[in-house]
């Protein structure tokens, strides 16, 4: 703001202007905070005066439309909570205003954070649309993260907000040219948001660049530490290089161009990489349980005519507003008729189980190398947007079910459009750590561009 020399109003109305025009195209928005303007001037008023402000203070924020926001309905993207009004702020969301940001309004997402059933495609959901990459308009914007990770990248907001379970911040970022940050588990408070599992859920910031993910991270995380951004940080470091998922065919030559070429960039930055592999269990099962658990306990605070529990969602689908009983319920009845209900002591030994697993294969690749970051690729080339392709969640589960940082960063284009990204994970509460190296590559490679909205694919 200081470098445009615009007030917080001024800078909250471009983005309102900007969500007008561009939303239409891209459903990436889903709701608008009608008081956005007003709390701008607001924060103009006691700039003015002279008045101590925190260090978001007029900046406009979209968060995912799973996060609790007084005022905006929380609708998951989904028919059966359009009209439940939190009672409160999500933790999250009260940081954010005590910092002095604007919450402008709500994002897009892939209903019910991609946990309603496969076959929902990624960004679309029933109250929001489909969203649409910016790069490409007929391609996936991937998700769940989806409407988020585009207004990022189209600028309908210089900070927006996603939520990840497996995968949900740093896929979408990779997929639309834009910084995604997910913090290590237990970093950023969860309450609020509508849960999938307490073991994997987390909220992060997702922007156009690593600066900017930092700041928003120091508001919104606890402890709060100081974090380095510099350029020179990845001297002297050593940078396992994972390839998520083994694949020379010709479809994902792309990929494995710009690995080696952010690999080539880390050695002429002055680190050391070694090829290293990593094993991913299951979780399936426990995801199951947690989810109905957890949904239950949050649907039991909405009140009002809203569902009250998991059975009562997989019975709006004969609601005369539910419009989507053709994709199926299927993890939601998997949920619900989850054997660990009836015996949590074996869903305790297991999570116990696949955490020791994936901390263990982690934390041996670390050691064994003497390892600060693991580098690998985010995404593939983006599928047309009707099409379900799972295959590079791989490169984002192990720090998704053993809750470590990731971090997002834009790395290239396949057929000089279609976005293409690698993420680095760090060690567990290392976060500032990551985010210094994260700077580092991205000032070195700049290798982000704007999006052209193309309709497609150039012949």
């Amino acid at each position: 703001m200081a470098h445009d020399g615009l007030t917080a109003e001024e800078l909250t109305m471009r983005c309102l202007n900007r969500i007008e025009r561009l939303n239409p195209l891209l459903h990436a928005v889903i709701s608008v905070n009608p008081y956005a303007p007003e709390e701008a001037r607001r924060v103009d008023r006691l700039r003015a005066s002279g008045f101590p402000l925190g260090p978001l203070a007029g900046i406009p924020v979209l968060v995912k439309d799973n996060i609790d926001t007084l005022g905006l309905p929380t609708t998951a993207g989904s028919e059966a909570l359009r009209h439940v009004l939190p009672h409160r702020d999500a933790e999250l969301v009260s940081r954010l205003r005590r910092s002095g940001a604007i919450i402008l309004g709500k994002t897009n997402l892939t209903e019910w954070a991609a946990y309603r059933s496969n076959d929902v495609p990624n960004g679309w959901s029933p109250v929001g649309g489909q969203t649409r990459n910016p790069y490409v308009l007929d391609r996936s914007p991937y998700g769940s993260s989806s409407g988020s990770a585009v207004a990022a990248a189209a600028g309908l907001a210089p900070v927006t907000i996603g939520t990840e379970t497996f995968g949900s911040i740093v896929s979408p970022a990779g997929m639309n040219s834009v910084v995604g940050f997910k913090p290590s588990m237990g970093r950023v408070s969860g309450d609020g948001i509508v849960p999938i599992s307490p073991f994997q859920d987390t909220a992060g910031p997702i922007t156009r660049n690593v600066a900017d993910a930092a700041a928003v991270f120091l508001v919104i995380a606890t402890p709060r530490r100081a974090i380095r951004l510099e350029t020179a940080l990845l001297a002297g470091t050593r940078i396992g290089v994972w390839r998520g998922v083994r694949n020379s065919s010709a479809k994902h030559s792309d990929v494995n161009r710009v690995l080696a070429e952010a690999t080539a960039m880390l050695h002429e930055l002055g680190a050391t990489t070694v090829e290293v592999d990593l094993t991913v269990p299951d979780t399936s099962e426990v995801l199951s349980y947690e989810f109905k658990v957890s949904i239950n306990d949050y649907l039991g605070t909405v009140g009002g005519d809203g569902p009250h529990d998991l059975g009562d969602l997989i019975a709006f689908r004969s609601h005369p507003d539910e419009r989507t009983s053709d994709l199926g319920l299927a993890k939601f009845e998997q949920a619900q008729d989850s054997d660990m209900a009836r015996r949590p002591s074996d869903y305790l030994e297991e999570r116990a189980q696949i955490t020791e697993e994936i901390r263990g294969s982690i934390g041996r690749v670390f050691g064994r190398h003497r390892l600060d970051a693991i580098m690998s690729p985010t995404n593939g080339r983006a599928p047309e947007v009707s099409e379900r392709d799972f295959a590079w969640l791989h490169s984002c589960s192990p720090a998704a079910v053993g809750g470590y940082p990731s971090i997002a960063v834009p790395a290239g284009y396949a057929d000089s459009q279609l976005p293409l990204g690698v993420s680095f994970t760090g060690r567990r509460n290392r976060d500032e750590e990551l985010l210094g190296l994260a700077y580092s590559f991205e000032q070195a490679t700049q290798a982000r561009k704007r999006p052209l909205y193309l309709p497609t694919l150039p012949a």
